[in-house]
């Protein structure tokens, strides 16, 4: 196995020094995981006859909104959890699609309304606030 190039050069100082005293050491080998609590608050949450959907809006997709979003769904894979972009980047639709959560573009489909048997000819109001529930280890 080919050994792994330090990433600056402070490790690298690290690195030698390991070395001068030899001491046995390896150098990023091993995956440790780690889980950071939190809660997720969904823009918006349409609520039909059938069900719920929640509904996350996107303009720009950031690595943590990423990885907090993949936790959420890991957490609570009975939730039907999906996102509207605010424009059509391959990017963000490669990643929605590897993680497995619907989508769309611009505005919510009118087949997400029928899928909760909800009249898009209706007034749709706000729904009200529900309690979270606490969060459980996942790992990341």
């Amino acid at each position: 196995m080919k050994k792994k190039k330090t990433r600056n050069k402070f490790e690298r100082k690290i690195e030698l020094q390991l070395k001068r005293k030899k001491v046995r050491f390896s150098y990023e080998t091993e995956k440790i995981p780690y889980v950071i609590a939190g809660h997720y608050i969904p823009d918006f949450i349409i609520v039909g006859e059938t069900g719920k959907i929640y509904v996350e809006t996107k303009g720009y997709l950031r690595p943590e909104h990423k990885r907090k979003m993949i936790a959420v769904k890991k957490l609570n894979p009975n939730l039907d959890i999906r996102i509207v972009f605010y424009a059509n980047k391959a990017k963000d639709i490669k990643w929605a699609t590897k993680a497995g959560f619907r989508y769309a573009v611009g505005s919510i489909p009118t087949e997400w309304f029928q899928e909760l048997c909800i009249s898009t000819k209706t007034n749709i109001t706000s729904a009200r606030p529900h309690p979270t529930p606490e969060p459980s280890s996942i790992s990341l």
